[in-house]
């Protein structure tokens, strides 16, 4: 496996040069359309990465939760996340399926932090051939310690986020799919704890009238390690999509927490029950994934 931006140098310079949407996001600028200008380079790339047997599980699931969408319904989409290539990997596979799936796709609108918009042009210009609502997350409040600097931080995030919350309101009973990756951040297997769920994605839940799971196996963008996001592994893998049977969200939570009258943080173990869920899934899809790596004399990395 190599950088991405090595790998693929000229391409990455190509996507930087079609790169023109604003790398810095305001109240007024949260909800980015996504731009067509680089979609047919990103298109070419990750299907050079993606090995036969990539598909998605359960998509007569995500068709019935775009017509509940299409109804009028908020739906929502919980992805794991494992990569900046989980969102084109799905748009690719989505397209792949024809009409339907073509819809699906123009339906959806991710849920983004601003680190992807403003931290570097090449990250910028793969986020931004996709619609997103961008958000502030409490997570890029770390590190700053000067009193005032943390007030202004705060108060730009409210900002954003009020915003953002306006965007969605405004979007999810328009027949848009909501997505959110629900550990708002890429698994690290070296940082366990990236892998839970945030408390900031229950009201998602609480709001939302159907959710379907998404269990993300396989991955053509590692995480490198000792890298930035723009020197990520491009790696040719199997990647598959589960998607969970529809969800009513009201009757879904009043299931789980109804399992324990003591919970201390309510919100938290929702999350967590979600978490364990989607692992649940993921192990099973990639017991079927590795057969798959294994017919092709792949070994998985």
């Amino acid at each position: 496996m190599k950088p991405f931006i090595h790998a693929y140098r000229e391409i990455a310079e190509a996507l930087i040069r079609n790169s023109s949407q604003d790398s810095v996001i305001t109240p007024k600028n949260v909800y980015q359309e996504g731009r067509e200008t680089n979609r047919p380079i990103i298109k070419d790339v990750v299907t050079r990465l993606l090995l036969p047997g990539s598909g998605i599980d359960g998509f007569e699931n995500l068709l019935g939760l775009y017509r509940l969408a299409l109804e009028g319904h908020p739906c929502l989409l919980l992805l794991e996340h494992y990569s900046n290539f989980d969102l084109p990997n799905f748009h690719e596979l989505l397209d792949r399926r024809g009409p339907d799936g073509e819809a699906i796709v123009k339906a959806m609108i991710a849920i983004a932090g601003m680190k992807l918009n403003e931290e570097n042009d090449l990250v910028r210009a793969f986020t931004e051939a996709f619609t997103r609502i961008v958000i502030f997350p409490s997570s890029a409040l770390k590190g700053i310690t000067d009193p005032e600097k943390l007030k202004e931080a705060k108060n730009h995030r409210m900002a954003i986020n009020m915003a953002a919350l306006w965007q969605i309101m405004r979007l999810k009973t328009k027949g848009r799919i909501i997505l959110v990756f629900p550990t708002g951040q890429r698994f690290r297997p070296w940082e366990p704890k990236t892998g839970r769920g945030l408390k900031e994605v229950y009201p998602y839940v609480k709001t939302f009238h159907y959710m379907a799971l998404v269990a993300v196996n396989g991955n053509t963008l590692c995480l490198n390690p000792n890298g930035k996001m723009e020197e990520d592994l491009a790696a040719e893998d199997i990647v598959t999509y589960t998607v969970s049977p529809i969800i009513h969200c009201k009757d879904y939570r009043a299931q789980v927490l109804h399992e324990d009258k003591h919970i201390k943080d309510p919100k938290q173990f929702l999350m967590d029950h979600i978490m364990g869920e989607l692992a649940a899934m993921h192990a099973a899809a990639e017991k079927k994934r590795l057969s798959l790596l294994d017919a092709l004399g792949r070994q998985p990395h």
